[in-house]
């Protein structure tokens, strides 16, 4: 049985997927994953995370309604190299801290 997005589960799928897109583009570490301005692509960031690029895609569009297992989600915090709770924030914050409590 399938379940009906609330109002509140769109405004959380689009809080992470804006962030997912924050933390991709706004990396700043130097690695062989970046392109020279810090950014990770979209297909990078899926070849890190064990998923597709498409499903990257999806996860960063506001227009689709793209649900993620916490699982998949944690993959790709590691892959930024940014704690998870940093995905829930409602502004995200540059270089956010391991410990949320600092």
């Amino acid at each position: 049985m399938r379940v009906k997005q609330t109002e509140e589960d769109k405004i959380i799928l689009k809080i992470i997927g804006n962030n997912i897109k924050f933390y991709r583009i706004n990396n700043n570490c130097s690695s062989e994953n970046t392109d020279e301005y810090g950014r990770i692509s979209q297909e990078k960031l899926a070849e890190l995370s064990g998923t597709s690029a498409s499903m990257i895609a999806n996860l960063e569009a506001t227009n689709v309604m793209q649900t993620m297992s916490i699982v998949l989600l944690r993959k790709i915090a590691l892959a930024l190299n940014i704690p998870l709770y940093a995905f829930f924030l409602e502004k995200p914050i540059k270089n956010p801290p391991i410990n949320p409590f600092e």
